[in-house]
């Protein structure tokens, strides 16, 4: 844990071009430790007075907790990681699948823009209905939802890890994946829901549309802002 991280942020953020910041890709920002050190908040309290758009994405219901600075933000969203392997054998310490579906609720209600990355989607292993996964998130005010299916590129231990977990291999897990795809965007467009936002967003006058996975900027877990290497 970087205890420095928002001194390093705050530094970082002098003379930078006001871009987007994803909090974050690499780990969730809302880890239990954030309960005690309040690291997260404090930096999106420097976002906040600095008007960076933000982008939030957890797994911990312990966002919740930040709804008052929220709702300061002139540009924020808040995404809710969903697998479709949600159970303790895969997804240990993790927040059940209803907490966070009632956390993207509340968020709603007060007000803040809310999605959902469904990732990864194992095609072989599917332990959620996906029309009542869906019918879940529509009713909760979800937007957009971006998904992605399980991937172990230059992560062997991972899948050697998955494999003995699953007690499938890793081709086993992935048959089906064209089909799932197909499904999966239906049911985006039959809930009426986005696969894809803006890449300004926060720019009225924005009108080029990239996949909710790209950002402008992302927050290291040192707290320092470095550019996407994908944008």
């Amino acid at each position: 844990m970087k205890v420095n991280g928002p001194q390093v942020l705050e530094r970082e953020l002098r003379g930078m071009k006001k871009e987007e910041v994803f909090l974050s890709s690499a780990s969730d920002p809302y880890q239990p430790v954030e309960a005690r050190y309040r690291l997260t908040r404090r930096c999106l309290e420097l976002l906040q007075k600095k008007e960076f758009p933000t982008s939030i994405l957890t797994r911990s219901p312990l966002v919740l907790r930040d709804l008052d600075l929220l709702r300061k933000f002139r540009w924020v969203k808040v995404g809710m990681s969903v697998t479709t392997v949600p159970s303790r054998r895969f997804e240990p310490g993790v927040p059940p699948l209803g907490r966070r579906i009632e956390t993207l609720r509340r968020l709603g209600e007060a007000g803040i823009t809310t999605w959902v990355s469904l990732a990864p989607v194992v095609p072989g292993l599917m332990f959620v209905d996906l029309e009542e996964l869906f019918e879940d998130l529509r009713e909760a005010g979800v937007s957009a939802v971006s998904f992605g299916i399980l991937r172990f590129t230059g992560y062997e231990e991972s899948r050697r890890m998955f494999e003995e977990a699953a007690q499938m291999t890793t081709a086993e897990a992935l048959a089906g994946r064209e089909e799932v795809v197909e499904r999966l965007s239906g049911l985006v467009r039959r809930f009426g829901m986005e696969r894809t936002a803006d890449e300004a967003w926060w720019r009225p006058d924005a009108e080029e549309a990239v996949s909710l996975d790209s950002f402008g900027y992302h927050l290291g877990s040192g707290g320092e802002a470095t550019k996407d290497p994908r944008s």
